[in-house]
């Protein structure tokens, strides 16, 4: 009843967390003054015992992960970096630390995807390219590995590897492939099988493209080589000029791309889309009209890290679907937009519900942007080459993004983006009013694609 003992309570309580700060300080500091010094195992007793008190501090986490690096214990450090990345997808120092705890595992694959993401998000960082490169020797890919020792600067590997590769017959295969996958032609339309489209030139604006010689250059690299998809995707990628602009970039630029039927990919009629599978294609089938041909179709998981993941891509009659086989599928537009694009190499970021399909060679990974107020926006990053259909209410239009001038676009509203070092993070439309809803804020540069319904 007296206010005096209340009063003396409530202290008592801000005295425990001013002392639990204090104490999580004190071991935190400790902790990371006994890793500087090399002492990976006090180092590691200081850090967990400073997160007792604050499990979800991120720089005591990410310290203690490269404890446990130093120390030996790889599943516990690699479930920590995980952890973080889960948290925060666009750390580019996250992921290289992630990729290193694979490359020390002896899990090259993981790690050469770690490193590939990471430079996606970075792409001058040269401990990553120093990294992928010791990465893609562990698997063999000398070549490969030669060109990032030279990008990061370790002369002394990029010399090793041309010594090793003087030894091996593979130059010769790789040379054979990088001949056959000069030779373009263009794509058949895919309502119209014996009737193909004129190739354009450049100064038409046409880059809609396809390779005779793919399945050639992979047949003859499996004879010699037996390589992963990967490894003739990289062949592929190398054959294409590096000033080339980007057919995204292309679309992002002019607004809108002229869309290709072809013998796989997508074609967009006035009322229903075909999505055309040879091979492998992954896709939605939300306004399934009919399909042909011989099509297996089983449920996609998200991925993380370059991992399968025990949660579907997508939820009941919008879950992702990988389809294998030859044939066709109709899908009704029922009043929706639907974009083709075509991925150049470029890295590119969607909102999940704007991805309707994207052909198996490109590489995807889900990820998310959390937010304090529990709307997560959860993402899809792809990379790699192919073609991938958008759905949106109105025409996708693209924004630019300018350094040092943050970009705020309503959630709703966002298609996706791409550019280096873009970095991501949700806020409310306006601050005092945060019922009025939360929008993606952008910063760093490249451009961004936002649904501009008909009509606005």
């Amino acid at each position: 009843m007296e206010p005096g003992p209340r009063r003396s309570k409530e202290a008592g309580r801000f005295d425990d967390e001013e002392t639990s700060g204090r104490e999580f300080d004190r071991t935190f500091t400790a902790g990371a003054e006994a890793l500087q010094r090399g002492d990976a195992q006090t180092a590691r007793q200081l850090l967990e015992e400073s997160l007792r008190s604050k499990p979800d501090h991120q720089r005591a986490r990410n310290l203690l992960g490269l404890s446990l690096f130093k120390l030996g214990e790889l599943v516990k450090a690699e479930r920590i970096y995980r952890s973080l990345l889960e948290e925060n997808p666009a750390d580019t120092s996250l992921r290289v630390n992630l990729g290193l705890v694979f490359l020390k595992a002896g899990a090259a694959s993981d790690a050469t995807r770690c490193f590939e993401t990471a430079l996606d998000l970075s792409p001058d960082h040269k401990k990553a390219q120093n990294y992928l490169g010791l990465a893609l020797a562990q698997k063999g890919e000398l070549a490969r590995a030669r060109e990032w020792f030279l990008k990061s600067g370790n002369a002394a590997m990029a010399e090793r590897m041309e010594r090793e590769l003087a030894a091996s017959p593979l130059r010769e295969v790789a040379q054979k492939a990088e001949g056959a996958l000069s030779s373009p032609r263009p794509f058949k339309s895919a309502l119209e099988p014996g009737e193909s489209v004129p190739a354009k030139g450049a100064e038409e604006g046409a880059r809609w493209m396809a390779t005779e010689s793919a399945r050639t250059s992979r047949e003859a690299l499996a004879i010699e080589m037996r390589p992963t998809t990967a490894a003739v995707a990289a062949a592929a990628a190398a054959a294409v000029p590096v000033d080339e602009p980007s057919v995204l970039s292309s679309y992002t630029a002019e607004r809108r791309l002229s869309v290709p039927g072809g013998e796989g990919g997508f074609a967009i009629g006035t009322t229903e889309i075909v999505v055309q599978v040879r091979g492998d294609m992954l896709t939605r089938l939300d306004g399934l009209v009919a399909s042909w041909g011989q099509l297996a179709l089983k449920p996609e998981l998200k991925r993380f890290h370059g991992k399968p993941t025990d949660k579907f891509f997508g939820e009941g009659g919008r879950r992702m679907l990988r389809a294998s086989g030859a044939g066709r599928f109709i899908i009704s537009r029922e009043g929706r937009t639907f974009t083709a694009l075509e991925l150049g190499d470029e890295p590119a970021y969607f909102r999940e519900e704007t991805l309707f399909a994207f052909e198996e060679s490109i590489v995807f990974e889900n990820g998310r942007v959390p937010s304090r107020g529990g709307y997560d926006l959860h993402l899809v990053h792809l990379r790699g080459r192919g073609k991938l259909l958008l759905v949106t209410v109105g025409t996708p239009m693209s924004v630019e993004l300018g350094k040092g001038e943050p970009l705020r676009i309503p959630m709703d509203q966002l298609v996706g983006w791409h550019g280096p070092l873009i970095q991501p993070r949700i806020v409310p439309i306006v601050e005092q009013a945060p019922e009025m809803g939360v929008a993606l804020e952008l910063s760093g540069e490249g451009r961004a694609l936002v649904d501009a319904p008909d009509g606005r």
